[in-house]
């Protein structure tokens, strides 16, 4: 039996910007407030968020459509059409591997169903670092390549 893909729009490019940039915001205050399961989480989504910016700008979309709605941040990277790129850029490369480790959504390795005290404030900081970094950051990257 053949998959749909489905061509319902579900999300404008600009507001996935804006919520990429809220989750951070909001990863910052729960690292911040020591939360840091929660942080992790949090930042994740701000990457997921760019990329599927990155998606639609690749694809001269002004929003996504559902089929897009998922969370592997593999997946996105290569649909995005930024693959080889980002992975030329060996420290950005190593952060956004080491954000999929951290982050997985994939069964139970995933943040959202470990205990929280598996995570304490340096994984969470570096998880940031990984996030939004200037020179090293998977978010800092994609807002510069997808402008």
């Amino acid at each position: 039996m053949a998959i749909k893909l489905s061509t319902k729009s579900i999300i404008s490019q600009d507001v996935l910007r804006e919520i990429g940039e809220a989750r951070l915001e909001e990863s910052k205050a729960l690292l911040d407030a020591g939360f840091y399961a929660g942080s992790i989480y949090l930042g994740g989504c701000s990457v997921e968020c760019y990329l599927k910016v990155a998606v639609c700008v690749t694809l001269g979309w002004d929003k996504l459509f559902a089929t897009f709605k998922v969370h592997d941040l593999e997946g996105l990277l290569l649909y995005s059409g930024f693959d080889a790129r980002l992975r030329a850029d060996t420290d950005v490369a190593d952060s956004f591997a080491k954000i999929r480790m951290l982050w997985r959504i994939e069964g139970d390795d995933d943040v959202r169903y470990r205990r929280p005290v598996e995570f304490d404030e340096p994984i969470a900081k570096r998880f940031l670092q990984y996030v939004s970094d200037p020179t090293m950051g998977v978010v800092s990257w994609l807002r510069i390549v997808t402008s």
